[in-house]
């Protein structure tokens, strides 16, 4: 009976996820106009609401200003932007898209072949390089070999169903069996323990290290290559119909404009342009 009773629960959720947001089709909207409903998972330099103004800002902001203008020129249509909600839980913002048709998911969202069977990926927005951030005092290494070693005394803390735990999955498997590992909700909440706790590191997004250093927080990044930057993307449900116009929007083309570049050095400064590939 219990079991039943959790399943229950969990179907309820996940409707209640279903109906927290509505949004029009892209046919709805190519035939007559209409409204992309937007839900974010706020990132620094990527998805913010501003305090000063009340405004979304970011990267994504821009782009997805770009892409009215797309709708508008293409289509003749006209294409409203609504900023329905932020969700400050990395999975519940996840599982709120992947069962809410004709909704975007706005945030730093890792491509990943686990994530293309429940979910819809726009083409990548942005590379995004993984680090390793831990306080400022805490001794330098170059090798995750070291964490075992020189980090020993460390713990480690990432993001709740984040591609980053994995990566500390596999540190901890090969390379120190004795390390702690904790979950956060999100990389703001992980860099305050940080800065004031030197005793632990984290994997995060490049992103993230950027926000650091413009608030001047005491933490550094470890020289530690990760391989490959990760691909950033916007995400929406299976049963969506929006990846159409997004595929015909959000190209290699774009991503090498003027426009393009010019939305990176405002928002993430120049330094983050020149890594990106």
């Amino acid at each position: 009976m219990r079991i039943v009773f959790i399943f229950l629960g969990l179907l309820l959720a996940t409707e209640g996820f279903a109906q927290k947001y509505k949004g029009d089709s892209w046919a709805k909207v190519k035939a007559s106009g209409g409204t992309l409903t937007v839900i974010y998972y706020e990132q620094p330099g990527l998805i913010y609401k501003d305090a000063a103004t009340g405004k979304i800002k970011g990267v994504c902001a821009d782009i997805l200003d770009d892409f009215t203008k797309f709708v508008q020129e293409k289509y003749g249509k006209k294409l409203t932007i609504n900023y329905a909600g932020q969700e400050q839980i990395f999975p519940e913002f996840l599982s709120i898209t992947q069962n809410t048709p004709n909704i975007l998911g706005v945030t730093n969202v890792t491509i990943t072949d686990e994530r293309k069977k429940i979910l819809k990926f726009t083409p990548s927005f942005m590379s995004n390089p993984v680090v390793m951030l831990s306080h400022k005092d805490a001794p330098s290494i170059s090798s995750v070999t070291e964490i075992g070693t020189t980090l020993k005394d460390y713990s480690a803390k990432v993001i709740t169903g984040s591609t980053h735990v994995k990566v500390i999955e596999k540190i901890k498997k090969e390379n120190a069996p004795a390390l702690k590992v904790s979950y956060a909700n999100s990389g703001g909440e992980i860099l305050k323990e940080i800065s004031e706790g030197p005793k632990f590191f984290t994997i995060l997004d490049f992103t993230e290290y950027i926000d650091a250093t413009r608030r001047q927080l005491p933490v550094k990044r470890q020289s530690i290559n990760f391989g490959a930057a990760e691909e950033l993307a916007f995400i929406m449900a299976k049963q969506t119909d929006w990846d159409q116009p997004w595929n015909e929007f959000l190209t290699p083309e774009y991503k090498k404009g003027v426009r393009y570049r010019k939305i990176i050095v405002d928002n993430l400064g120049a330094t983050f342009l020149g890594i990106l590939k």
